[in-house]
């Protein structure tokens, strides 16, 4: 093998080796619960705080700590912003499943439910 054979094949290794171990590390912590992804609810929250269940149930990893949108659309803008509390409810209740919004009954109460609802209603105020 040529001394070019055998730096490529060197990279190559080293490449396959990063890829094999970072997804190794992603794994792990998935199975021990240390990583976290963006829109996946862990633990049912129990607060009945609407801005802490914001934070706890994620909507703000996908909508934004402000509700101005990361991922998914602006709370505070546009069509979002339009929607009267009664929508918010039934969104958050049923998600919208082909938008990638999942549902939070049975992991939310109606009582969180509606407070949380409340809460994005009220960050319209806030701008």
């Amino acid at each position: 093998m040529s001394e070019r054979g055998s730096v490529k094949a060197w990279v190559l290794a080293f490449v396959l080796s990063a890829v094999l171990g970072l997804g190794a590390l992603i794994g792990i912590g998935r199975l021990v619960g240390a990583n976290k992804l963006p829109g996946e609810p862990q633990a049912n929250p129990t607060s009945l705080e609407g801005r802490t269940l914001y934070v706890e149930a994620n909507c703000a990893g996908c909508h934004g700590i402000d509700g101005a949108g990361i991922r998914g659309p602006s709370l505070v803008s546009g069509t979002g912003a339009g929607l009267s509390l009664e929508e918010v409810i039934a969104r958050v209740t049923n998600g919208k499943r082909l938008a990638g919004m999942p549902k939070f009954e049975g992991f939310l109460s109606e009582q969180q439910i509606k407070a949380v609802s409340e809460y994005v209603v009220s960050l319209r105020g806030a701008r």
